[in-house]
């Protein structure tokens, strides 16, 4: 019986393998292209970027001429800046005394001045050359002759009675030598500061003592009138000063002075709520290019008085402050500004402004350094 024998012949090695390998390799390569792809496809759809803006909203002072009016009508409310109002004016006069502050050095034989009180019941006539004894022993001399009136006090100029033996004599009590004993304690000196030789500053009145005299006077006035009138404290007043007189004259030597004045007290009144309406179509007309409105408070505002020749027609200057914030179309939120820029860059430039207090810039995928290419990937919110 015959045998079939059946032989299989084993490939020889590296005739089959490389077809395995090659097939391994395209599709090791054919994976990475497709991961590779995917990549790209995911960052070009969702390579975004949002950038947070906090704002610093700002104050932005505003001004404008108005007009107060007795009666205004309608149409000049409605059109015109015109407010309804009037002007009230009153008279009155306010004086005080004033201490000099205006000083100059001089040098002369003159040591000092010393204050002559007289407590008695009779006036007390002193001529010059009178003698005033210091508890040390030093002597001066009074420069001119006058008279101590009845329970009251003057003052004089003193100088050394001997300049070669004069020595400094401290502020308290001066005896006047040739005085009757009994009269020395009811009439007596008072140096009220040091007596020294040599250069010394004096008082003299300057004409910033008078204009610090008007300006206080002027004050009085308005705060007098002010009460009478039942004027609040808010309301503006103007004085207008008619009459000022002082005792003494500009380059007098004096420690004080009387001022009178003599003035009108002028007070505006007006519609704040007609006010208010103007205040608003103001600022609705107000072009702020890169800027909205953010708060208006209608009851903070100034006003200055510019003509009041007329009671019944005033002219008045409003000031008043408006607070803004950016707005979405100001030219620094653009974004081709931020078009692929890097995010420090982008920070960087919008920190830069005034408006904006604090700037954060979100990215996905969260690894990459630059905003998009594209304007319409870029989000910017305002808060």
């Amino acid at each position: 019986m015959a045998e079939t024998i059946i032989i299989k012949s084993m490939p020889a090695s590296g005739k089959a393998r490389p077809k395995i390998n090659l097939y391994r390799n395209i599709s090791v390569t054919f994976v990475v292209f497709t991961a590779v792809l995917l990549l790209a496809v995911f960052l070009f759809f969702y390579h975004q970027a949002t950038i947070v803006i906090l704002a610093n909203n700002q104050e932005i002072d505003l001004s404008f001429n108005a007009a107060v009016k007795d009666q205004p009508t309608a149409t000049e409310l409605a059109e015109k800046d015109v407010v309804g109002g009037k002007m009230i004016v009153v008279s009155g006069r306010a004086s005080g005394s004033f201490d000099v502050l205006s000083t100059k050095t001089e040098n002369s034989e003159l040591v000092g001045r010393v204050r002559l009180i007289n407590s008695g019941a009779r006036p007390q006539p002193l001529v010059k050359t009178t003698q005033l004894q210091a508890a040390s022993g030093v002597i001066v001399r009074t420069s001119e002759g006058v008279t101590v009136p009845a329970g009251g006090s003057v003052v004089v100029d003193v100088y050394p009675a001997d300049p070669s033996t004069f020595q400094e004599i401290l502020p308290g009590r001066l005896t006047i030598i040739k005085l009757n004993p009994g009269l020395q304690t009811k009439i007596y000196g008072q140096a009220e500061s040091k007596l020294t030789s040599g250069p010394r500053e004096i008082k003299v009145i300057a004409e910033s003592d008078l204009n610090r005299a008007r300006q206080q006077l002027s004050d009085q006035l308005a705060a007098e009138m002010r009460q009478e009138m039942n004027l609040d404290d808010d309301k503006e007043i103007k004085v207008v000063v008619k009459e000022f007189k002082v005792d003494k004259k500009i380059g007098a030597e004096a420690d004080k002075f009387t001022a009178e004045l003599f003035g009108l007290v002028k007070s505006l009144s007006f519609n704040r709520q007609q006010l208010a309406n103007l205040l608003q179509r103001k600022i609705d007309g107000q072009n702020l290019v890169g800027l909205q409105v953010a708060e208006v408070d209608f009851s903070k505002f100034s006003y200055t008085i510019i003509d009041d020749s007329q009671p019944t027609d005033v002219t008045i200057k409003v000031n008043y402050k408006i607070t803004a914030a950016l707005a979405a179309d100001n030219p620094l939120l653009d974004k081709s500004n931020f078009v692929g820029q890097p995010v420090a860059e982008v920070k960087n430039y919008l920190q830069q402004s005034d408006l904006i207090k604090e700037v954060n810039v979100f990215l996905s995928p969260s690894w990459d350094k630059k905003l998009p290419n594209q304007s319409k990937k870029i989000k910017i919110i305002l808060q």
